[in-house]
């Protein structure tokens, strides 16, 4: 295509309404814009949205904006800040199913395959996949891509990617780990050179824009049982989940005040205070040893769980699907000797009427735990609450994963060489700033 004038936005909308054909796969409507955006954020700064279906769609769009020199957004869960004229591309008609192998426990998805679309597909086959425990989007490839924490942390590591394909913003094809080899049907991580891949990972698409990838699946087990303990106190339903973690109890271990637990079950089938939840996999005699040993540890531990069976009932049916965090909610790493001391600095910030959604997921069989907290209305001052909450979170030891704007400054900027390193790699992966310019940091 000849190279057009970098300033001509008309002739620009025009070429990428005319490359998705479809009109339902384009709009320009500010209203609908307005849905992608971050509440006051420059409306005009996009374009248009495009919905591409395939890599030749986004690798004609890409040199739509090299030659008109914009910028390419992808949705984010917080909305899009346009730093410079742009246009987004949504990838929600990217949504086949690629492969599904049972054998090889690989599921090879494009970016607009939701969970809710694979999961019938994957129990028909007697496997399933790390589900995520405080989603930002539907998306599959998205929430592997951003290493989302998943349900069964406590067993699994929350790197639930194996390889993927991305489109480099000068339209070159990245393949990570074994798939950039000719014929490779591995799809092993591992790079053969300079291990580049990490940097897509939590990236938000900043560095290239997702084709495909293979998410790592798991046999069902022989025997599977749901165990609930309901507990007065966090710090017993802490002591007991720590324990059952560090003795490789639990495929799922995952801790829930009472208002969370009535969010993910759907209503409140006899919950306490605090709620510890068990996914016990393996034969059936693991099984029954493991929740006899359950017992064993609370009467170590001088604690009297309330055994819940409606409880476990619900809880079954909710493991086996994806969690979802609300817009208003924030959810960081520490040790479990910190638990109390950050979740009482989020409990003070954040006084809202009805108290706080609280989810606790430990991780690497209890080396560490991930601390969910969710606000259900954003009244009050809740939102600018949480924001300052943020920095001083930061500050006091709370790890963050892929923190994102103003917190990402705050976080990085305590390593200047890492920032410099940051901006040297987006340099020259995209010397134009073409991918996302902004809406992680300004590099």
């Amino acid at each position: 295509m000849a190279r057009r004038s970098s300033n001509n936005i008309k002739l620009a909308r025009a070429r990428l309404r005319e490359l998705m054909v479809d009109p339902q796969r384009f709009t320009a409507d500010e209203d609908e814009i307005s849905g992608y955006l971050q509440p006051g954020a420059d409306q005009g700064g996009v374009i248009a949205v495009i919905m591409p279906r395939s890599q030749s769609d986004i690798e004609h769009a890409l040199e739509v904006a090299r030659n008109y020199k914009l910028a390419v957004y992808t949705p984010q869960p917080w909305g899009v800040n346009p730093r410079r004229k742009g246009f987004i591309i949504d990838y929600r008609k990217m949504a086949d199913v690629l492969s599904l192998d049972p054998k090889r426990l690989f599921l090879e998805v494009e970016p607009g395959v939701t969970w809710e679309q694979v999961l019938p597909a994957l129990e028909a086959q007697g496997v399933r996949a790390a589900l995520p425990a405080a989603a930002r989007s539907p998306y599959v490839l998205e929430s592997v891509l951003e290493r989302e924490v998943v349900l069964p942390a406590s067993r699994f590591s929350n790197r639930q990617l194996a390889t993927f394909h991305v489109l480099l913003a000068d339209g070159r094809e990245y393949r990570s780990g074994s798939d950039a080899l000719p014929n490779s049907v591995a799809h092993w991580r591992e790079d053969g050179g300079p291990n580049i891949s990490r940097i897509f990972t939590g990236s938000r698409n900043s560095f290239g824009l997702p084709l495909s990838g293979y998410v790592y699946l798991y046999p069902e087990a022989e025997a599977r049982k749901v165990v609930a303990r309901g507990f007065s106190s966090r710090k017993q339903a802490c002591d007991l989940a720590q324990r059952a973690a560090r003795a490789e109890m639990g495929t799922e271990v995952v801790i829930l005040n009472k208002a969370k637990a009535k969010e993910v079950l759907g209503g409140d089938p006899g919950l306490e205070a605090w709620n510890l939840v068990l996914g016990l996999d393996g034969s059936p005699d693991l099984v029954a040893y493991h929740e006899k040993r359950l017992g064993e540890l609370a009467s170590e531990l001088k604690l009297k769980p309330k055994s819940m069976p409606a409880v476990e009932s619900a809880a079954a049916e909710a493991l086996g699907r994806p969690w979802y965090a609300p817009e208003l909610s924030l959810g960081f790493y520490t040790n479990f000797s910190r638990v109390e001391e950050l979740s009482g600095m989020v409990e003070s910030a954040l006084k809202v009427q009805g108290g706080l959604s609280q989810m606790l997921v430990p991780v690497k069989h209890g080396a560490t735990v991930y601390l969910q907290f969710d606000v259900a209305e954003s009244g009050n001052g809740a939102g600018a609450a949480l924001e300052k909450l943020l920095f001083e979170l930061a500050d006091a030891g709370a790890f963050f994963p892929n923190p994102t704007g103003a917190l990402a400054a705050h976080v990085f900027g305590k390593q200047p060489a890492y920032m410099r390193l940051l901006k040297d790699i987006k340099r020259f992966m995209d010397p134009d700033d073409v991918l996302n310019p902004g809406q992680i940091v300004e590099v």
